[in-house]
């Protein structure tokens, strides 16, 4: 694949022309495996040309996206009932927030109408994980995939399942309540997943318990600084010295927007957006959610230079900080994404404008 100007750019994706069909290409001979390469050579380029983390996160995840969709259309071809279902990519991928190492967290709606034998499902979801694996979107951890039966069903079961996990106090697991309340489709008919997204938002804003659960994860919130100012680093483990910024920080940040977006009836999917509609309707005001974007900008591109420097160390990426090798302004900055997230996190807890 050449980039690096070599080819026509599409100026909305960031990508060579062509690029996108030559995906679905290589996912019907099943050679995806060098995708990754080219995802982190985009990503490389769109910051080296100034792109905010913002907009380099939407373009990934719209990249990702047209790998996932290359993918099952080439199993559609084996598999033709899958082209009447619909492939849902939730929590980061969901909101348009993906970054290099994002994993897979996706399920699949399938229509009553379509028969098809159990194993059948299974062999198909199965390759559809390991092909998205090899092309650099790897297994989710805690098993939110379609290859999983939890993940795959009809509307019905779908709503009856994901409004079980926000109404039961028990009710927790790898899925969070964050990730199953942003998603988006990705592959197939897009009417039923809003269908499903309203009913499920619904279902929040009118059961008090539901959002109560939600508020209820905030109070485990710790800030990550000490009351004189030093950072609240790992104590022990191959970690020790070094801070989570997506645990501690931006994960909370994510959360509180979204639940001032369920209770207030903000419509946009991303947390970006989700901000600037709050402090547009006052429900958050104007210099903290300047604040918050600020925070989140820097957080976010702190993971991008993480994932870029993995690489070319040849390790994973991860979402670890060690606060004492940065530099004063850095430190700055990071103390202001924190105390931006505590104030944020303060306000939903209080119940302000709830």
């Amino acid at each position: 694949m050449i980039l690096n100007g070599e080819m026509p750019v599409n100026g909305e994706s960031g990508v060579p022309d062509g690029l996108f069909a030559e995906l679905r290409v290589m996912a019907r001979e099943g050679k995806l495996t060098g995708i990754g390469r080219t995802r982190l050579d985009l990503v490389g380029e769109w910051l080296d040309h100034g792109l905010s983390a913002e907009e380099t996160c939407k373009r990934l995840t719209l990249f990702n996206r047209e790998v996932t969709s290359a993918v099952l259309e080439a199993h559609a071809l084996e598999y033709p009932w899958l082209s009447q279902c619909t492939f849902m990519e939730f929590g980061s991928g969901g909101r348009g927030e993906m970054v290099l190492g994002s994993d897979q967290d996706n399920g699949l709606l399938i229509p009553v109408e379509v028969k098809v034998d159990e194993a059948e499902v299974d062999d198909c979801t199965q390759s559809i994980v390991i092909a998205l694996d090899g092309a650099g979107l790897s297994l989710c951890d805690g098993g939110v995939m379609v290859s999983n039966p939890e993940w795959r069903g009809d509307f019905d079961a779908w709503l009856s399942r994901l409004t079980g996990w926000l109404s039961n106090p028990a009710e927790k697991g790898p899925w969070q309540s964050g990730l199953i309340l942003d998603f988006q489709p990705v592959f197939g008919a897009e009417e039923e997943v809003g269908r499903l997204r309203e009913r499920l938002w619904e279902h929040v804003r009118t059961k008090p318990i539901a959002l109560s659960l939600l508020v209820s994860e905030l109070t485990v919130y710790r800030l990550p600084l000490t009351l004189f100012g030093a950072f609240i680093t790992e104590r022990e483990g191959p970690w020790h010295g070094w801070l989570n910024i997506k645990k501690s920080v931006l994960a909370h940040l994510t959360n509180s927007a979204r639940i001032l977006a369920l209770k207030h009836g903000v419509r946009p999917h991303n947390t970006c957006d989700r901000i600037r509609a709050l402090t547009g309707a006052g429900h958050i005001a104007a210099n903290h959610g300047g604040s918050l974007l600020d925070g989140w900008e820097y957080l976010q591109r702190k993971r991008f230079d993480i994932g870029l420097d993995c690489d070319r160390a040849g390790l994973p990426p991860h979402n670890y900080v060690k606060p004492a090798i940065l530099d004063r302004t850095e430190q700055i900055r990071l103390k202001a994404a924190i105390h931006a997230v505590e104030k944020l996190v303060r306000l939903v807890q209080a119940g302000s404008g709830l």
